[in-house]
């Protein structure tokens, strides 16, 4: 995920020029100059065709049209984007609650109890991001007692074999005594919202933009750009050229950033910064145990894409 300074405009406008999303709009963009560039010359030196006459209300119209479906398109991505941020503000503050109540609860006399709960709670958060990312890598999981992640393996949604761990180990202490009927009641009321929040990810995940509609833009902005050179060509001349290409950047470039932000769960450097908010979560739950990590875990919690002047 980019963090940019909202007043350092230059910065922020050439940062996104070097990324993958404004490599695969100018390859879009290069079709287009050469479309543009074809009717533009055919045009003006050898044929009058009837499209040159086209109304410019027609145009206009289009435009209005097309202007609606983008907006809805951008807020819906948006919608997706935000909702998915939202989730894992719940996860971080959750993960926080319960490593402050099992501490409150254990205190210092169980420090077995204390680095189960301190490794279970922080596995979780990186369960569910390799699970958002088709990823069945372990290596960055806590042993929390031996033969754990050999269970977690043997999960194909592992976020629940690691919420099963943690509920377990609870029932556990509730019936050894050490946690009451008022604090299983809490305890629980954290717990379950750790599936919850993975069961939003998982929707938002698995519910795309529907095809149809999908589709649908696409066509409309390609039709589009098409016939805007032949609206516009009588009044502007070869000027024609930049003007239909700046149209073009727009609308393909607002195409591409929806699409890029509508999964918010992957690597483009636009998705959720998933591997540093979960490393976030292992630090603060292990500060709140009172385990210190080293620094370069602490500073592998920060954002990787900083624009700064």
């Amino acid at each position: 995920m980019i963090v940019y300074k909202t007043n350092d405009w230059l910065p922020a406008v050439w940062h996104f020029h070097t990324g993958p999303t404004a490599i695969s709009l100018f390859k879009r963009l290069a079709f287009v100059l050469i479309y543009v560039v074809a009717v533009t010359v055919i045009e003006l030196n050898f044929v009058d065709t009837w499209l040159k006459n086209t109304p410019t209300e027609f145009l206009s119209t289009m435009g209005i049209l097309l202007s609606l479906l983008i907006i809805f398109r951008t807020n819906t991505a948006y919608d997706r984007f935000y909702e998915s941020r939202k989730a894992w503000g719940t996860l971080i503050n959750t993960c926080r609650n319960l490593a402050v109540y099992y501490n409150a609860i254990l205190g210092d006399q169980r420090p077995t109890e204390q680095l189960f709960f301190t490794k279970v709670i922080s596995n979780f958060p990186f369960a569910l991001k390799n699970h958002l990312r088709d990823d069945r890598n372990f290596d960055e999981f806590d042993e929390t007692v031996p033969g754990t992640l050999s269970m977690l393996q043997r999960f194909d949604n592992v976020p629940n074999g690691v919420v099963l761990q943690l509920r377990n180990r609870t029932e556990q202490l509730y019936r050894d005594g050490v946690i009451s009927d008022a604090q299983l009641i809490n305890l629980n009321d954290l717990i379950i919202i750790l599936p919850d929040v993975a069961g939003i990810c998982e929707r938002i995940k698995s519910t795309p933009i529907p095809f149809s509609y999908n589709l649908f833009i696409k066509i409309f902005i390609v039709f589009y750009i098409m016939i805007m050179p032949f609206s516009v060509i009588t009044e502007y001349g070869y000027l024609t050229i930049p003007a239909v290409m700046l149209v073009s950047y727009i609308l393909v470039g607002l195409e591409l950033i929806g699409e890029e932000i509508e999964g918010p769960f992957g690597l483009e450097r636009n998705n959720l910064p998933l591997s540093q908010l979960s490393q976030l979560i292992r630090v603060n739950v292990h500060e709140i145990f009172g385990y210190n990590l080293p620094a370069v875990e602490k500073e592998a919690a920060e954002l990787g894409f900083v624009i700064v002047t």
